[in-house]
């Protein structure tokens, strides 16, 4: 029986159709810390992240700061996740598995960014970001900001079975450190009156998800005291993550100030070929996307490894 092209036409519209709102319905995790900057070419460079001028004293001529050179460059990738429907499928009426495969592929075309932030995350004490060091480094250095880490370490008792009290110590030492990040004028990066650091958000892999809530979210300590816990933040358990003896603590500002880069070149587009063409047995359907993540402010984020 030959291909009913009307009939296969509107299948794969339904399938189309699945796949779109299946995409549009993902809420993948990377938006909420990561500087969305669209990108207009294969690769974007990142000069202008070195240099922050602030007010100062007008005395004599102005001083007009310039952008640095770009030290940062980051490449967009190209991406695709393709496949086949059987044209006999059609024929036969047999797409019962197809519309659940058209849903998982268009959540896990949005979500794939997530997979990206997940090994940048992983990778920052080896890659390098705009200042020329490890995202996650003991001696960044710029200008007149002096020496400093947001790679910091916490002595437990047992790195491989961390207390709630023990969290929550190294929880406030991050973001004591997260206050104090200087940039090359010599100005901490946050306002001089602190009034709470807001969208503070703890990653932490699967075996410190427990002690973390347990830390962050409890009324009372041990001994029955107040558990004071500075600005509250969110706890987000990231599967992903291979170490159990690290965290990470992000201090995500609205607008450009985030640690990561989300750079979109080409959204998510999908087709189908091959559906009217006899030479092939399947019809081909097919997406595409250019994009990448990328380091952006290493001072927005800290790591602590628990030793």
């Amino acid at each position: 029986m030959a291909l009913n092209l009307a009939a296969a036409t509107a299948i794969v519209n339904n399938l189309t159709a699945t796949f779109d709102a299946s995409a549009r319905a993902a809420n993948p995790f990377y938006p909420e810390i990561s500087f969305t900057r669209p990108s207009t070419r294969n690769e974007e460079k990142y000069g202008w992240v070195g240099d922050f001028p602030g007010m100062r004293e007008w005395l004599g001529e102005r001083k007009f700061n310039e952008l640095r050179a770009a030290t940062y460059t980051l490449e967009n990738k190209h991406w695709e996740s393709s496949m086949s429907i059987k044209k006999t499928d059609m024929e036969d009426d047999n797409m019962g598995l197809y519309p659940g495969i058209m849903q998982n592929l268009g959540a896990e075309a949005t979500h794939h960014p997530d997979e990206l932030f997940v090994t940048a995350l992983e990778n920052g004490e080896t890659d390098l970001g705009f200042d020329g060091q490890a995202f996650f480094d003991t001696d960044h250095s710029w200008g007149s900001s002096g020496t400093q880490s947001n790679d910091l370490t916490y002595n437990a008792s047992d790195p491989d079975a961390v207390t709630d009290t023990e969290f929550l110590a190294a929880y406030h030492q991050a973001r004591t450190a997260l206050l104090g990040f200087k940039g090359d004028n010599g100005k901490t990066f946050v306002r001089p009156v602190v009034r709470g650091l807001g969208n503070l958000m703890i990653l932490v892999p699967l075996e410190l998800e427990v002690v973390a809530h347990k830390a962050i979210q409890s009324a009372l300590r041990g001994g029955g005291d107040t558990n004071i816990v500075l600005d509250q933040p969110q706890i987000v358990a990231i599967p992903g993550l291979t170490s159990g003896r690290k965290f990470y603590l992000s201090h995500n500002d609205s607008g450009i100030m985030r640690p990561f880069v989300f750079q979109p070149r080409q959204p998510l587009s999908r087709q189908v070929k091959g559906l009217d063409d006899i030479e092939f047995k399947e019809a081909k359907f097919m997406t595409e996307a250019r994009y990448n993540i990328g380091y952006l402010f290493w001072f927005k984020m800290t790591l602590t490894t628990f030793t």
